[in-house]
């Protein structure tokens, strides 16, 4: 276990991070590192893939999605079953994708109503998630959150 306090810098508050931990974490000044609130505390990684590298996989994954299925259609009656299924893309849980595919393709919903409830669900998750993360900054001591966004 290794230790460190936390110091006043200007407004702020911080930690240093000695030199056997940047030795263990393979990192030197200038390189990303990401945390994550774990039950037991922070976790602390090296960033090893920069940002415009897991956004440039993340819209290559959303653009396969997209393109191996086609936009939902104004549909009638959307409580009804018919030859085509609903596929609820999730990449971003706050901004949930519906599109039409197959009615044989697993995990699809047969009904528009039961592919949006699906959507509902999901955002309603982040916003309990986001609620939760930030009552957990507040237990660390992060009391003045100004703006954060879902």
């Amino acid at each position: 276990m290794m230790k460190t306090k936390i110091s006043e810098w200007g407004n702020s508050h911080g930690i240093r991070i000695t030199s056997p931990m940047l030795e263990h974490l393979n990192v030197s000044s200038g390189d990303e590192l990401s945390f994550m609130l774990t039950e037991k505390g922070i976790e602390i990684m090296k960033n090893t893939h920069p940002e415009a590298h897991a956004k440039s996989v993340a819209q290559g994954a959303i653009d396969t999605l997209l393109n191996a299925s086609e936009p939902v259609k104004t549909v009638s009656d959307p409580y009804a079953e018919s030859d085509i299924s609903y596929q609820v893309i999730a990449i971003n849980p706050c901004k949930p994708i519906l599109r039409e595919v197959p009615k044989d393709t697993p995990d699809a919903y047969p009904t528009l109503v039961d592919a949006k409830e699906a959507a509902r669900q999901l955002i309603q998750e982040a916003i309990t998630d986001a609620k939760q993360a930030l009552i957990e900054l507040r237990q660390l001591g992060v009391e003045n959150i100004a703006y954060i966004t879902l």
